[in-house]
């Protein structure tokens, strides 16, 4: 039988096609299940142990065949323990990626992780090493806390491999979550009888393989920034039996009038970028922060984002501020919607008759200009959109259903960490005036609320409305702790809100 082969290498795109969600919470997962279809599809030419099954088999047989001495050492509910350097329990997951046959390039490898991720360097190490993200996450740490033993989490994702080794997992976790997704995704077939599982190679590969992986380097560019999005977009994007399944909605709040004005900036931005040296542009932008005065500001063009229903660009230079300010008194970070931009003109690459500041000209123009990786940074290190603003502590109770079913396994649930009921007493202690009014009520609220609650801390970009936003859509599931004048402003927000509906 003239069954495929399966000899793609680990690519950060191939690993994606793996594991529906994102790439960064299920690494360990994805490379599993690729060194697993290596056993099965693999050819004689495979340094992965390839397992010679039949057609059909059940899960028992893999496991004996693909470990050594595996009736012994890998037990259904028991992880694993070093027992023959041979055994593939004992590969590190960055062995089976950076120095198999199929090897990949780490630092290419790590480039190509990073496109579609927000991630530090730090971070990605970690993740290489262990399969998880670092707990301390990034962020400034609250060095005000004076407890810091953070309550562990759950969920299955942030538990780390042992030593770094790939398969030091349980037989349980094995059969239930790995061969189950390789049925999910169409890698096996299974079949019950007499509570047994029995398995079926398939003559064919998934049909969504092949053409996401002559695609990648031709979509490369036009990826969705989005972990989810693009898991989702590379498994269903193709019609299935003629028809379409995969449909984005996406609210776009942008003008119809304005289109054309959006169309044209585009094309602007994307000749500026073609240049070798991209040069400063002057900006004519319509404020929604100045109650729509429009006002000019030089800057230096990174990026455009899409987000919150519209595309923004990305901006280093000047911030948008009234005529009797100084314009140049804070250079910052700025996203500019672009329906907002009236006007973009590309400056000359040698100015004379403007005032502009050396330091500004000498980081623009100099060997490492501003760049979409320093706003992928700021972000990574405060939750919020708007990365010029500052960053502070942000103290959360959840209602604890609402948190297991909603925050965690998400990418927030990476981002909050979990704190104890001790902790936040600390915290509120820390943060508000000694002995205060303040710090009284907001104690005695803290003791009267539910144990069951689950309270998390995170950085955050104050007055960003786009948190304010999200806070709100949850509701009464949410409340803000600390700092007291963001609580101040939802407290007054929901008192106004209830007038209108008393």
């Amino acid at each position: 039988m003239n069954r495929e082969i399966f000899k793609y290498p680990p690519t950060v795109e191939v690993l994606k096609l793996l594991t529906p969600g994102s790439l960064k919470q299920n690494l360990a997962k994805a490379v599993r299940l690729w060194v697993i279809l290596r056993s099965l599809y693999g050819d004689d030419n495979d340094q992965v142990k390839i397992v010679e099954l039949g057609e059909e088999f059940n899960f028992l047989q893999w496991r004996n065949l693909f470990f050594w001495d595996a009736v012994k050492y890998h037990l259904r509910d028991k992880l694993p323990s070093l027992h023959h350097e041979k055994c593939p329990c004992a590969t590190k997951l960055t062995e089976w990626l950076f120095a198999s046959d199929l090897s990949v390039d780490r630092n290419q490898w790590c480039l190509s992780f990073k496109q579609y991720y927000s991630i530090q360097d730090d971070e990605l190490n970690n993740l290489l090493l262990t399969g998880t993200i670092n707990n301390a996450k990034s962020g400034k740490q609250d060095d005000k806390s004076v407890d810091t033993n953070i309550e562990k989490k759950s969920h299955h994702f942030s538990k780390s491999l042992s030593n770094g080794c790939l398969f030091a997992v349980t037989i349980r976790n094995l059969k239930d979550h790995d061969f189950q997704s390789l049925v999910n995704l169409g890698w096996l077939k299974i079949e019950k009888a007499n509570n047994l599982d029995t398995y079926l190679k398939v003559d064919k590969f998934p049909d969504f393989l092949a053409p996401c992986l002559e695609n990648v380097e031709e979509t490369s560019s036009e990826k969705f920034t989005n972990e989810e999005l693009s898991a989702f977009n590379n498994f269903l994007s193709k019609p299935i039996n003629g028809i379409q399944r995969f449909f984005i909605h996406a609210e776009y709040i942008v003008h119809p009038k304005l289109y054309n004005r959006v169309e044209l900036l585009q094309k602007q931005l994307k000749s500026i970028w073609t240049q070798e040296k991209v040069p400063l542009v002057k900006l004519t932008y319509q404020s929604a922060k100045l109650y729509q005065e429009t006002v000019d500001c030089i800057v230096y063009p990174v990026c455009i984002y899409y987000y919150q229903r519209a595309p923004y660009l990305f901006a280093y230079g000047q911030i948008p501020k009234r005529d009797s300010e100084n314009s140049w008194s804070k250079i910052d970070w700025y996203d500019y919607r672009l329906d907002k931009i009236i006007q973009l003109d590309e400056l000359p690459k040698k100015i004379d008759n403007i005032n502009i500041p050396k330091n500004f000209l000498d980081k623009c123009q100099g060997k490492s200009p501003p760049s979409p990786d320093d706003i992928k940074n700021e972000m990574s290190i405060a939750w919020g959109f708007d990365i010029h603003k500052p960053q502070e502590l942000l103290l959360l109770r959840f209602d604890r259903y609402f948190y297991n079913n909603y925050i965690e396994g998400t990418e927030r649930d990476e981002m909050f960490i979990k704190i104890s009921h001790k902790q936040v007493q600390n915290l509120v202690k820390s943060y508000t005036p000694t002995a205060s009014l303040e710090q009284k009520n907001l104690l005695s609220i803290v003791q009267s609320r539910s144990e069951k609650d689950i309270y998390c801390k995170v950085d955050y970009r104050v007055k960003d409305n786009n948190i304010v936003m999200r806070l709100r859509a949850w509701g009464p599931n949410v409340e803000v702790i600390l700092p007291l004048h963001f609580r101040q402003d939802m407290k007054k927000d929901m008192e106004a809100t209830y007038k209108l509906y008393r």
